[in-house]
């Protein structure tokens, strides 16, 4: 007999197996799309607001930003009111890789994939029931 929160980390352990192999061969790790995808929908965040939506360390975070920056995917800015908070953008670079057809095509079967077998009315209510327990457990903290 296994535990519940065994099995959701096992499902999520390889939700992020099968992530990295969807974007190993655009040259991303899984965190480094983590931040990507972020940003795919921000102008831009700061560093301590990543951190937190992504539940990672400053380090850890810090490390996959250094990475991002220098292959040109992404541009850390400065705040014009205080110079030690910075933010994070995306470059026009990582946008036309994360939006090209080959990326979504990628992350579309990654998602079939990842549902094979449900109808939409259980992913629907998969999705909801998720929410629910993230509500659920932040209530905790």
């Amino acid at each position: 007999m296994s535990h519940p929160t065994l099995d959701f980390k096992r499902a999520y352990l390889a939700l992020r197996r099968a992530l990295e192999n969807t974007v190993k061969p655009f040259g991303f790790t899984g965190g480094q799309f983590d931040v990507l995808q972020l940003l795919m929908h921000e102008t831009d965040i700061e560093h301590r607001e990543l951190q937190r939506r992504l539940a990672v360390t400053s380090p850890t975070l810090t490390n996959i930003v250094d990475v991002l920056e220098k292959n040109g995917h992404v541009v850390r800015r400065s705040n014009a009111d205080d110079a030690r908070t910075k933010s994070i953008a995306i470059t026009d670079a990582a946008r036309e890789i994360c939006y090209s057809a080959e990326f979504c095509d990628a992350g579309d079967q990654l998602v079939e994939q990842m549902f094979a077998g449900f109808t939409k009315e259980e992913r629907k209510q998969f999705t909801k029931l998720l929410a629910r327990i993230e509500r659920n457990l932040d209530s905790l903290t």
